[in-house]
């Protein structure tokens, strides 16, 4: 068994993390849209199996976040890749349009920064951002993160 497979579903007050397999292909199509309008429904499903098997594999540790009183789809978050033995992963936050606020942020990367430095021990987290995002940035930087650049944002642990 993977060392991975058992962590799911990871609640915090208001979301749940789950395997993408879990929610609707079209919601993970639609948030995926919004980067790359050239993705299908095909790449979309190909591209969760692949996922499923980096997970399987212990490379990555991704998840679908869900709302826990709606049930609707708030985007995918993780740690791809993660390196266990150099106890540091890379994080990745991909939330729906409705989810890019200061609230869903806050809730959804606490989780994350916790449960990887607590639950994985990992010491050093990193998150690089495609474009400048203030929102994003502002958040990242109450949680700890430092950056010189405002794109490559870097969390080592206490």
């Amino acid at each position: 068994m993977s060392q991975f497979e058992k962590y799911h579903p990871i609640l915090t007050p208001h979301y749940a993390f789950d395997w993408l397999t879990k929610v609707r292909v079209v919601d993970v199509f639609n948030l995926y849209q919004t980067t790359d309008t050239t993705v299908t429904m095909a790449a979309t499903a190909d591209r969760i199996n692949q996922v499923m098997r980096e997970i399987f594999n212990d490379r990555q540790l991704v998840w679908g976040v869900t709302n826990r009183t709606t049930n609707d789809f708030c985007g995918q978050v993780g740690f791809a890749p993660i390196d266990m033995a150099a106890h540091q992963a890379t994080l990745t936050v991909q939330l729906t349009d409705a989810n890019h606020d200061v609230a869903p942020l806050t809730e959804i990367l606490e989780r994350l920064v916790a449960f990887g430095t607590v639950e994985l021990k990992l010491q050093r987290l990193q998150l690089a951002l495609s474009q400048p995002d203030s929102l994003m940035g502002q958040v990242l930087t109450t949680l700890g993160f430092t950056t010189t650049d405002n794109l490559n944002f870097d969390y080592q642990a206490a």
